[in-house]
C-alpha cells in the first residue's frame, strides 16, 4: 500500500544510464517499466507527469533522472488527477505527453479521463496504468480494461518488456491518428520483469503550440453532443489501427487455440513450447485489447473448435469473444473463466496456466501437488527500525483508550495495521483516513482518529480535512510527515516546500499541534490535548525518515545503538522476595506498560518494588492487576488478586487501603482507587466466572493443624494451610465462623452474602469447623498441642474497653453500652438499647460503625466525641466522610468528663471548656483487647499490654509449635493486616513441618514497609469513585452503601496506575513497540538490541517500564 504523492527530485542521469544510451539496434536488458520510459523517449515525448505507486513507480523515477538531460518537462504531481490534466494540457499544446500511475490512481483521475476522449488530443497522449493482480501492494485488483468501452479509450496490453517498449512507442502514433488518449495497461509481472529490448532511435521532442479553437476544446453541452457523435468514428479509426499494428500475433493455426493477453501470454508460450505442443495447439497473443480488431479476429476464428482465453482478472476478452462469435455465427467452444478452466482472482502462475492447458487440450501433465512447506511463524511486514511512524502510533495509543477507533490510509503507515501497533481499523483509499474517521464519528458520536501521510495529505487529504472542519466532525486528524515518499522509492514530498500545519490553519482548523514523535512523552500529551479539543483537531507528526536520511548522508546511524541492562531488563522487583508472579505476558498488558512509561517520566524510588505493594499486608502485585485491568484482561488481573487473597469478598469491602497511602499519585491528584479495582474484579468474577475464585489444593500430606479463632486471621490461615495440603480444624467461641466479619462489622459495609461466600470457600477446602469452643474454657492449649502438629492462635481482641465516668450510675443518666457489644447485637439482629439521641465516645472504626448503625436503628441524632483532630482519627477517612454525609456530628479534640441526666459532658483539650451533649444512649468505643481468661493458663509470653509475644515474620510464640497472629498480637488491628498474619503463620507452620523447600513454593506476604512518599510526574487524571446507595435509602436499613465501580470506570481507574515497580513481564519494547532491531536473547530471559539495525532513536527506552534501555556506554535512567 504505497501510493503517496511527491514533488520530484530531479537529478542528472548517472554515467551509463541505459535509458538514454544512443545505441540504435543494440539490445538492453530492461525492466518493463524502464522499457516504457525508453519507448516514450524514442517516440519523442515532451512532457511527463505522474504519481508514484507500485508497480508503476520506476516510470516516473526514470524520467526524474533523465528529464533535465533530455529537455523533457517532468514533474511528480500531487495526485493522479493533476498529473492527467497536465498531460492532457501538454497534448493540447502539441506536445507528446505521458502520465503514469497505478490502477487505483486511474480512478482518482476518473473525472478528467471521462471527458478527455470527447475533446480529443492534438499530440499523442499515453496514460500508463499499472494493475496489481493478487493485491501485492494494493487494497484491490480492479481491472481497468473495462474503462476502454466505457470511456472510449484505446487499450494496449503488453505481455513482456519488449512489447511494453514497442507498444509505448506505437501508442503515441495511435493516439494522434484517432485523437484519443491511449491507455497502456501493464501489470506487476510485466512492470517488474526484465527482458531483452531492442533499442531504437531517440527522437527529439516536438511542440507545435496551442491553437485556439473553443468549439473543439470546450465541451459545453452543445459542443459535447457533437463530440459524442464524433467519438464512434474515432474509435473505429483506432480499431483499424489495431488491425494493422501487428500486436495481434497468431502463432499457428488449427482447431485448438489459446488466445492470451498480458503477462499470461508469455507464460502460455513457454508452457506450450516446453510440452512440445506448439504444433497442435496454436497460440494467439492479443495485445490490442480495445477496440478489438474484430474482422481480423473473426477471420482467424473460422475453423477453430475450442478456444481457451487466458487473461488475468475479469473475463473481459472472454466475454467479448463470446459476443463476437455469437454475432458472426461462429461454431466454437470458448473456454476460460466461465467454463471453470481459469480463476478470476489473482495473478496467474505457471501452475494455473498449465492446469488450464491440460484440462482444455490435454497438454502436458496436470501440475503436481506442491509439497508441504515447513511451518514457520508468520512474519508480518514491519516498519523499519526507528521509523517515526511507529513512535507516533505508540504515542497515540498511549493517549487514547484501548477501544479507540483508528482509520488508516495508504502508505508506509498502513503497516500500523498489524500487532502490536494495531492502529488501522479500516482502510479504503488515499485521503480516506480523515473521511472514514468523520463518517464513523458522525453516526457513533465517538471521537475517532484518522491517520494520513504527508504526501497523501496534499494528494487527497485537504478536501477531506476541510469537510471535517466545516462539519465540526469529532475527529483527531493526524498527518504523519516524514518529509519523503518512502514506500514508493523516496520521491520528494510537497512538505519540503509547504507546511502542513499552515495549510490546516488556512483551512480553518483551530487546534493544530506539531510534534516530534521521538519525544514520546510530549507527543502523548499533544494527542491527549487533541483528544480533548472540540471539533476537528489536527496533529502533525514531523520527523524525517531515517532510512532516507541515511541514503542522503551516506551513513546509516548517527547515534549510539541502545543496549539493555540485564539486571533491570525483565526483572521483577519482588523476585528476591520470591513473589514473582506466574501470570503470562499479554499484548494488552505490555501496551499498558508502554503507555504509562511514555507518560510518567523518570520516577526515582528507594526500592524496586512499588510503594503500594510494599505497604500491602498481603504483598499483592497491585500494578499487575491494575495493568491487566487497564488492558481489559480480567482473568489475568484476577489471578494476581487470588494468588494472595484468601478472603476476597471481605477484604475488598473493608480493607483499610494502606496501599493507597503510598501511591505516588499523592502529590499529583489522588491515589489510585486500588481497593475499588480489587472489589470490581472480585464482583466481576462472582457474576461471570465464579470458578476463578477457587484455588487448587495440593495433595494431602496427612498432617493436622489446629486454628483457634475463626476471624479474618484464622480463616486466612485455615485457607492457606488447607491449600498447602494440611488437615485443618478451625475452632471458635461463636457458633459460626467469621469473628468480627460476621459479628462486628455492619452489613452496610460487609453484606452477609459476601462474607458467607468467603467462609464457604474456606470450608470447601475440607477445613473442619467446630463452634462454641472458647480457649481457656472448652479448649486448653496443652491439649491442642498434644493432639495437633501445630496450633495457630487467632482469638482476636473481642473485649471492648470500658470507661468509668462520674454520674454514670445515676438512674437518670443515659444508658451506656460498649461498642462491640452494640455492633454484635445489631449484626445478629438482637435487641439493642433504643436511643433517640446517641453519643459515641471514640474515633476509631468501631466508633464510626456504631454511630452509623445507630442512625439505621432509628436514632434522630448521633454525635461522635473523640480526643483526636479529624485528620488524626484512626477510623478510615472514607468512613468518616460517609458518617458526616449521613448526619453524624463530630466533636473532636474533646474528652468525656462526666455523665449527667440526659447528657454527656465533654471538655475541650485546648482550654478545658465544657460542653453538654444531649443524649439518651452513650456508646463507648475507646479500644478493645483480647479476653485475658483465654490466655491465663497458656504459659505464653505476653507483652505489658497482655498481647502474645511473637516473631514478627512467622508469628512463632514462646512455645514450640504454637503460632499466633491477628489482633491478639502487636500491630495494626485491621482485617487486611489480620489476613497477612494468617498467611505468614501458615507458611511458617508449613516450613516447620514440611521444610523450607516445600513451604517456599507459596511464599508469605512481606512485612509492610512505609517509606517516604514519592510524587510522580504524569498527566492528571481524575479518580473514579464507585456508585453509592442514595442517602434516604441508606438510613432505612442495612443495605450495602458502596456498590462498586462500573466496568468502564474500573478500566479508566486502572489506567491511572503508574506501574512503579520493576516488572518481570516487561517486554513492552517488543510487544508494544515491535521494532525489528529488538529481540530476545537465546535464553528468552532478556531483551537484546541489534547494534547494526538500531539507529539510536531511543523510543524503546521511553516505553521501557523498567528503564533498562540506554545508549551504549550511558547509564540507565
Amino acid at each position: 500500500m504505497d501510493r503517496e504523492s511527491t514533488q520530484g527530485r530531479r537529478s542528472h542521469p548517472s554515467s551509463g544510464e541505459p535509458l538514454v544510451e544512443d545505441r540504435v539496434g543494440s539490445t538492453a536488458h530492461l525492466l518493463g517499466n524502464d522499457a516504457i520510459v525508453r519507448g516514450a523517449l524514442e517516440a519523442g515525448v515532451a512532457f511527463v507527469a505522474g504519481y508514484p505507486g507500485t508497480p508503476s513507480s520506476e516510470i516516473t523515477d526514470g524520467f526524474s533522472r533523465i528529464a533535465r538531460s533530455r529537455d523533457i518537462a517532468f514533474e511528480y504531481s500531487v495526485n493522479e488527477k493533476v498529473a492527467l490534466e497536465l498531460a492532457f494540457a501538454a497534448a493540447l499544446a502539441g506536445a507528446r505527453s505521458l502520465t503514469a500511475m497505478k490502477h487505483l490512481g486511474l480512478m482518482v483521475a476518473g473525472d478528467p479521463i471521462s471527458t478527455i476522449p470527447y475533446v480529443g488530443v492534438e499530440a499523442g497522449m499515453v496514460v500508463v496504468s499499472a494493475g496489481d493482480p493478487s493485491c501485492h501492494t494494493s487494497p484491490n485488483e480492479a481491472d481497468q480494461r473495462h474503462l476502454g468501452p466505457m470511456l472510449h479509450l484505446p487499450i494496449l496490453d503488453p505481455s513482456t518488456p519488449a512489447e511494453a517498449h514497442a507498444m509505448t512507442r506505437a501508442a503515441f502514433e495511435l493516439s494522434e491518428e484517432c485523437r484519443l488518449p491511449v491507455l497502456l495497461r501493464t501489470t506487476t509481472r510485466v512492470a517488474h520483469s526484465r527482458g531483452a529490448v531492442r533499442l531504437g532511435e531517440l527522437r527529439p521532442k516536438r511542440v507545435t503550440g496551442f491553437v485556439r479553437d473553443p468549439a473543439r476544446h470546450v465541451p459545453v453541452p452543445a459542443n459535447a453532443r457533437r463530440m459524442r457523435l464524433e467519438l464512434k468514428e474515432r474509435v473505429e479509426v483506432a480499431r483499424a489501427w489495431m488491425a494493422r499494428s501487428g500486436f495481434f500475433q497468431q502463432h499457428g493455426r488449427g482447431k485448438h487455440v489459446v488466445l492470451a493477453s498480458g503477462a499470461p501470454a508469455a507464460t502460455a508460450a513457454d508452457l506450450l513450447a516446453l510440452a512440445g505442443a506448439s504444433e497442435r495447439v496454436a497460440l494467439w497473443r492479443l495485445g490490442t485489447v480495445y477496440p478489438l480488431p474484430e474482422a481480423q479476429i473473426v477471420e482467424a476464428l473460422r475453423g477453430v473448435e475450442r478456444l481457451l482465453v487466458v487473461e488475468e482478472l475479469s473475463p473481459f476478452l472472454e466475454n467479448a469473444l463470446f459476443a463476437l462469435s455469437a454475432r458472426h455465427g461462429l461454431s466454437l467452444t470458448v473456454l476460460g473463466k466461465h467454463s471453470g478452466h481459469l480463476p478470476e482472482e489473482f495473478e496467474y502462475g505457471a501452475d494455473v496456466v498449465q492446469r488450464a492447458l491440460h484440462d482444455a487440450f490435454g497438454v502436458g501433465q496436470p501440475p503436481r501437488k506442491k509439497p508441504a512447506l515447513p511451518v514457520v511463524p508468520p512474519r508480518a511486514p514491519s516498519l523499519c527500525p526507528g521509523c517515526p511512524h511507529r513512535a507516533a502510533f505508540v504515542a497515540a495509543r498511549a493517549a487514547f483508550d484501548e477501544d479507540q477507533i483508528y482509520m488508516s490510509d495508504i502508505g508506509c503507515y498502513t503497516l500500523g495495521y498489524a500487532p502490536p501497533l494495531s492502529t488501522a481499523d479500516a482502510l479504503l483509499c488515499m485521503g480516506a483516513g480523515f473521511t472514514l474517521a468523520a463518517g464513523v464519528a458522525k453516526v457513533t458520536g465517538k471521537r475517532t482518529v484518522g491517520f494520513m501521510g504527508d504526501s497523501t495529505f496534499f494528494h487527497a487529504g485537504m478536501p477531506a480535512l476541510l469537510d471535517s472542519i466545516k462539519e465540526n466532525a469529532n475527529v483527531v486528524a493526524v498527518v504523519l510527515d516524514n518529509e519523503i515518499t518512502a514506500m514508493t522509492g523516496f520521491q520528494e514530498s510537497p512538505t519540503r516546500e509547504q507546511r502542513i500545519e499552515d495549510v490546516a490553519r488556512a483551512l480553518g482548523a483551530r487546534h493544530v499541534e506539531t510534534i516530534d514523535p521521538y519525544e514520546l512523552e510530549a507527543s502523548s500529551a499533544a494527542f491527549r490535548r487533541a483528544r480533548g479539543a472540540p471539533g476537528t483537531s489536527v496533529v502533525v507528526v514531523r520527523r524525517p525518515c531515517p532510512v532516507n536520511a541515511a541514503r542522503e548522508n551516506g551513513s546509516a546511524q548517527k547515534k549510539p545503538a541502545y543496549v539493555a541492562e540485564t539486571e533491570r531488563c525483565r526483572t521483577c522487583g519482588r523476585a528476591e522476595l520470591k513473589l514473582r508472579c506466574d501470570v503470562p505476558i499479554t499484548e494488552g498488558f505490555e501496551r499498558n506498560l508502554a503507555r504509562v512509561a511514555s507518560q510518567k517520566g523518570h520516577l526515582r524510588l528507594e526500592s524496586d518494588v512499588a510503594p503500594c505493594a510494599e505497604r500491602c499486608p498481603l504483598s499483592l502485585c497491585i500494578q499487575g492487576y491494575a495493568g491487566h485491568l487497564a488492558a481489559g484482561e480480567h482473568v489475568e488481573a484476577l489471578r494476581h488478586v487470588m494468588a494472595r487473597t484468601p478472603l476476597p469478598h471481605s477484604v475488598c469491602r473493608v480493607c483499610d487501603r494502606p496501599c493507597e497511602d503510598g501511591c505516588v499519585r499523592h502529590g499529583l491528584d489522588e491515589p489510585v482507587a486500588i481497593n475499588d479495582l480489587k472489589r470490581y474484579l472480585v464482583d466481576w468474577a462472582e457474576a461471570e466466572r465464579p470458578e476463578l475464585l477457587d484455588v487448587e489444593r495440593q495433595p494431602s500430606n496427612g498432617l493436622e493443624v489446629a486454628v483457634v479463632g475463626a476471624g479474618a486471621a484464622g480463616l486466612a490461615a485455615a485457607h492457606d494451610l488447607a491449600v498447602r495440603g494440611y488437615a485443618v480444624t478451625l475452632f471458635d467461641a461463636e457458633a459460626r465462623p467469621g469473628g468480627l466479619l460476621t459479628h462486628g462489622i455492619p452489613e452496610y459495609r460487609l453484606p452477609e452474602h459476601s462474607v458467607s461466600r468467603d467462609i464457604e470457600r474456606v470450608l470447601g477446602l475440607g477445613v473442619s469447623f467446630v463452634g462454641g469452643q472458647r480457649l481457656g474454657v472448652e479448649l486448653r492449649l496443652d491439649e491442642l498441642r498434644a493432639r495437633y502438629r501445630a496450633v495457630f492462635l487467632a482469638i482476636g481482641a473481642h473485649r471492648g474497653k470500658t470507661l468509668e465516668l462520674p454520674g454514670a450510675s445515676d438512674p437518670a443518666a443515659p444508658e451506656t453500652i460498649e461498642a462491640l457489644r452494640y455492633l454484635r447485637a445489631v449484626r445478629l439482629g438482637l435487641n439493642v438499647p433504643a436511643g433517640s439521641c446517641v453519643v459515641v465516645i471514640g474515633g476509631g472504626n468501631a466508633a464510626i460503625d456504631a454511630a452509623r448503625s445507630a442512625l439505621r436503628k432509628g436514632a434522630s441524632s448521633v454525635s461522635i466525641a473523640c480526643l483526636e483532630k479529624p485528620s488524626a482519627m484512626p477510623a478510615l477517612c472514607d468512613e468518616i466522610t460517609a458518617a458526616e454525609h449521613e448526619g453524624v456530628v463530630l466533636f473532636t479534640t474533646v474528652r468525656p468528663v462526666r455523665v449527667e441526666p440526659s447528657a454527656l459532658v465533654v471538655a475541650r483539650l485546648a482550654d478545658g471548656a465544657e460542653q453538654r451533649l444531649a443524649c439518651d444512649l452513650v456508646i463507648v468505643a475507646i479500644g478493645q483487647e483480647p479476653d485475658p481468661a483465654a490466655l491465663e493458663t497458656s504459659q505464653l509470653e505476653r507483652d505489658p499490654n497482655g498481647l502474645v509475644r511473637v516473631d514478627a515474620l512467622t508469628g512463632h510464640t514462646s512455645l514450640p509449635g504454637v503460632f499466633a497472629g491477628g489482633d491478639v498480637v502487636f500491630g495494626e488491628r485491621t482485617v487486611t493486616n489480620a489476613i497477612g498474619w494468617g498467611l505468614r503463620a501458615a507458611w511458617a507452620i508449613d516450613r516447620e513441618l514440611s521444610g523450607a523447600e516445600v513451604a517456599d513454593r507459596r511464599p508469605p506476604p512481606e512485612l509492610p514497609k512505609k517509606r517516604a512518599l514519592v510524587s510522580a510526574r504524569a498527566p492528571v487524571r481524575p479518580r473514579r469513585f464507585p456508585a453509592e446507595l442514595e442517602l434516604d435509602a441508606r438510613l432505612r436499613g442495612m443495605g450495602e452503601v458502596v456498590r462498586g465501580l462500573s466496568a468502564a470506570d474500573a478500566r479508566e481507574e486502572a489506567r491511572r496506575c503508574l506501574q512503579c515497580g520493576l516488572c518481570g513481564n516487561c517486554r513492552a519494547c517488543i510487544e508494544a513497540l515491535g521494532c525489528p532491531a529488538i529481540g530476545m536473547d537465546p535464553s528468552r530471559e532478556h531483551v537484546v538490541v541489534d547494534p547494526v539495525w538500531c539507529i539510536g532513536c531511543g523510543v524503546c527506552a521511553d516505553v521501557c517500564s523498567n528503564r533498562a534501555l540506554s545508549p551504549a556506554g550511558a547509564p540507565c535512567p
